[in-house]
């Protein structure tokens, strides 16, 4: 699992550890994912929270817009177990 965020890498690290993230925080000041992605908010200095389910091909699987966090993990651990069995 990896996250990304337009914040800066001070930012994050914050924000990783209030929260107790295991995980890579990616920092994308140059929004270079947020572009790839097609995540950016028109007019606005922010992404859209959504999460992204690959296979282990690097295929894109699922794809969750407007994320909320209550829940969300489950959610996606839900749809991996779809993708993956188990």
């Amino acid at each position: 699992m990896i996250g990304a965020s337009i914040d800066s890498p001070k930012t994050n690290t914050a924000f990783a550890e209030k929260w107790g993230l295991k995980f890579t925080l990616l920092c994308d000041t140059d929004r270079a994912l947020v572009e790839a992605f097609g995540v950016g908010k028109p007019d606005k200095p922010s992404a859209k929270r959504t999460t992204f389910l690959l296979d282990p091909d690097g295929t894109i699987r699922r794809v969750f817009e407007n994320v909320s966090a209550l829940g969300h993990a489950d959610e996606v651990l839900a749809a991996a177990r779809e993708v993956w069995g188990g």
